[in-house]
């Protein structure tokens, strides 16, 4: 032991400061204790796991997730849920019997860090449960006047894992998503599961981010859409959620990579609250992780959304298309290809299931 009137020679203590500087810090991130955790791939591919061990987690946004319902005793849920409305019979009970909503409120909100099950992308945020789904499907009303309650009563994002090719009579759809989008809404909806390019509505709109699904080797997963309407894409293949009855349960389809969308436009809303829904969508394009083809193209749309780049880093100023049509010609490449698609002549049927 040394004395207390201890002193280093100067040239040692110069050589013990500048080893102090050059020696690396290593952060070891946080345990998040969820016991399924461990097989969310999708959770951990679009970094919901350093967002979270950043702090960002949603809070403060309000989620509607127009869907078959929820079970709202889950108890990875029921404390990140608020009233909803059941469209299909017309009042408050929201329970879900199909089980569908319940897994995408889980890829959304389960909360973390709470010693059960899994960890949703934005554990802290409040979903507003939108039942427009029975187990026999759903009605194009019920959607609209879902996605026109989520936006009158304080919804910032609106979730859709449904959809359908519909008739022309959807122009009553387009209006009302434009409602929504108009209010501030970001809307965001899966792109089918038919493995075909026609356009799946609502995610075909343009005020809608549409979505593919990814497997775990960043591939297009098999069944998933693709064409000009794909926006981003996301994990849609062996998703472990939340399941009906308390449960857990793994599922594939685009309607579980949608929601992971979801939870990254909530954290990034979250961190940055005055932005407008078209600033969070450049902001997206931004900072997304590039996969397929360089740039923009038809199976990842541009590329895999980012947790972490959403509470991190910060938004892109907001760009006007008449100033880069003056500006810069080549520009006007990318706005023309941020176009969607508008064929009512691939319109036919008429249905919305999950």
């Amino acid at each position: 032991m040394f004395p207390c009137n201890f002193r280093l020679p100067h040239c040692l203590l110069l050589l013990l400061l500048m080893c102090l500087l050059f020696v690396p810090v290593t952060v070891v991130a946080a345990s998040v204790n969820d016991p399924y955790v461990s097989q969310q791939w999708g959770w951990r591919r679009v970094k919901g796991d350093l967002a979270y061990d950043a702090g960002y987690s949603g809070e403060g946004v309000v989620v509607a997730l127009l869907d078959t319902g929820v079970d709202v005793s889950h108890p990875d849920l029921a404390e990140n849920l608020m009233e909803g409305w059941n469209f299909v019979d017309n009042n408050g009970n929201v329970t879900d019997v199909d089980g569908h909503g319940t897994m995408v409120a889980g890829i959304v909100a389960a909360a973390a860090n709470n010693g059960i099950g899994v960890a949703g992308v934005a554990s802290n945020v409040t979903i507003m449960p939108l039942k427009v789904i029975s187990e026999s499907g759903g009605s194009l009303i019920d959607i609209n006047l879902a996605i026109r309650y989520a936006a009158d009563n304080g919804a910032d994002v609106i979730g859709m894992s449904l959809g359908g090719t519909l008739t022309k009579g959807s122009i009553a759809m387009e209006t009302a998503v434009n409602y929504a989008y108009q209010k501030g809404c970001v809307l965001v909806a899966a792109a089918g599961n038919n493995d075909t390019t026609e356009p799946f509505y609502p995610a075909a709109y343009e005020n809608v981010i549409a979505v593919s699904a990814i497997n775990e080797t960043d591939q297009k997963a098999s069944f998933s859409n693709y064409g000009d309407y794909i926006d981003f894409c996301a994990p849609g293949v062996n998703i472990v959620t939340t399941g009906k009855d308390g449960g857990y349960v793994s599922g594939s389809g685009t309607s579980f990579a949608a929601p992971f969308v979801t939870g990254v436009v909530a954290v990034m809303l979250s961190k940055y609250p005055s932005l407008s829904n078209g600033n969070v969508t450049e902001t997206l394009r931004a900072q997304a992780e590039d996969l397929g083809e360089e740039g923009w193209d038809p199976f990842y749309g541009w590329g895999l959304v980012d947790a972490y780049d959403a509470g991190s880093l910060p938004p892109v100023p907001e760009t006007s298309s008449t100033i880069l049509f003056i500006a810069v010609t080549s520009a006007t490449i990318m706005i023309f290809a941020l176009k969607k698609t508008r064929d009512p002549a691939k319109l036919e049927k008429n249905t919305a299931t999950p």
